[in-house]
């Protein structure tokens, strides 16, 4: 049986125009989405920034350097961190991120020019124990922040408050709760190294 190059050849390209087009069509949609996904994503920031100092008419970044971590005491990689100064000299937003239970937790934190702890936002908190330490992104948990930045460091108790600088812990999920608590405090000693504050 005598095989036509036809019968092989017009299969072939076809097949080959086929792959053509659907790979251009997956390359134009990831570049399309991908655009869009980081559009989102700088606007769910921005909205997290007011969110956290809702006194700032607007922001302005902030350089993190390892000296500012190292002078701030603050064992973070750079890319954990950022920080932004109102433009209306509000205050300023950290982000901070620490090891949870299942991954990082970031956190954001808003403190006024005057040194209160003006708001605070778990950012992200996808990896930790569904039902325990999601509870970190309610505002029950987070509103226990808001305050003045206390002398000492703050600390989380199983507990109950005792003192001014005493966190509760979520129930269940103390691991979480250290997290957020040492991005609060990571962010007030960066806060204090950008203000001049000191530690």
């Amino acid at each position: 049986m005598k095989i036509n190059p036809k019968d092989i050849l017009y299969p072939t390209c076809l097949l080959l125009i086929v792959c053509l087009v659907t790979s251009a069509a997956v390359v134009g949609t990831n570049a399309l989405t991908a655009t869009r996904i980081s559009e989102l994503a700088a606007q769910e920031i921005e909205e997290a920034k007011r969110e956290v100092l809702p006194e700032a008419d607007g922001f302005e970044e902030i350089e993190v350097t390892q000296e500012l971590l190292d002078a701030a005491g603050v064992a973070e990689d750079l890319s954990f961190v950022s920080a932004f100064k109102a433009t209306n000299d509000a205050g300023y937003v950290i982000s901070t991120s620490n090891r949870g239970y299942g991954g990082q937790v970031s956190v954001m934190t808003g403190i006024t020019s005057d040194g209160q702890i003006a708001a605070v936002k778990v950012v992200s908190a996808d990896d930790e124990t569904a039902g325990l330490g999601q509870k970190a992104l309610d505002a029950s948990f987070t509103d226990q922040y808001k305050m003045a930045i206390p002398e000492d460091k703050l600390t989380v108790t199983k507990m109950g408050k005792s003192a001014d600088n005493e966190i509760e812990a979520i129930a269940g999920a103390t691991i979480t709760s250290n997290s957020v608590t040492t991005s609060v405090n990571d962010a007030i000693a960066i806060y204090q190294q950008i203000t001049g504050g000191g530690n």
